[in-house]
């Protein structure tokens, strides 16, 4: 990654609060017994959802793999290793105070094959700053990596519209 690589400012604030999920069967698999992997994948998840929420990025850093990459919607929006990502998620909490975001899964799904597991899901997020709220939708998808017998976030992807100007018709 580059020291120079700028990281744009929209009201993108991602966020991972994607409920069960259930291994080597589908993550998300209905009635099954969670096996042990997926509840260490959910502590995971519950984990970063309450860093993020409080703002705390030291907590959100300490559950990405030291490589790890975060790749977001636009040119530009690539992140490595964890200064990068500890910017990065500097600005996305400028998108809401702390404590102030509600998350609504409304698809998932993922995997757990060994050492390594997948997960995508898209959410509804509603953000408050200075008591104005305002709601994005976000698609994301997460590779864990297990290293030393601890899950970690090895790379994530998220996107979300932004509610550009359209196009220009000529």
């Amino acid at each position: 990654m580059s020291e120079t690589m700028t990281i744009p400012r929209r009201k993108v604030s991602f966020a991972f609060a994607l409920g069960a999920i259930g291994a080597a069967t589908p993550l998300f698999a209905q009635g099954a017994k969670p096996s042990p992997e997926v509840e260490a994948l959910k502590a995971l998840l519950d984990a970063h959802d309450k860093a993020f929420s409080a703002h705390d990025a030291k907590g959100v850093l300490a559950l990405f793999a030291p490589n790890a990459t975060i790749l977001g919607t636009g040119p530009g929006e690539i992140w490595g290793g964890h200064d990068e990502i500890a910017t990065a998620y500097g600005h996305f909490f400028e998108d809401f105070d702390p404590g102030q975001q509600k998350i609504e899964p409304l698809w998932r799904d993922g995997h757990v094959i060994g050492d390594m597991a997948w997960l995508m899901a898209v959410t509804k997020v509603a953000m408050t700053k200075g008591g104005k709220t305002i709601e994005v939708g976000i698609n994301l998808s997460v590779t864990f990596e297990k290293a030393a017998g601890k899950w970690l976030i090895r790379a994530m992807h998220f996107s979300n519209l932004t509610g550009g100007a359209p196009p220009e018709k000529k």
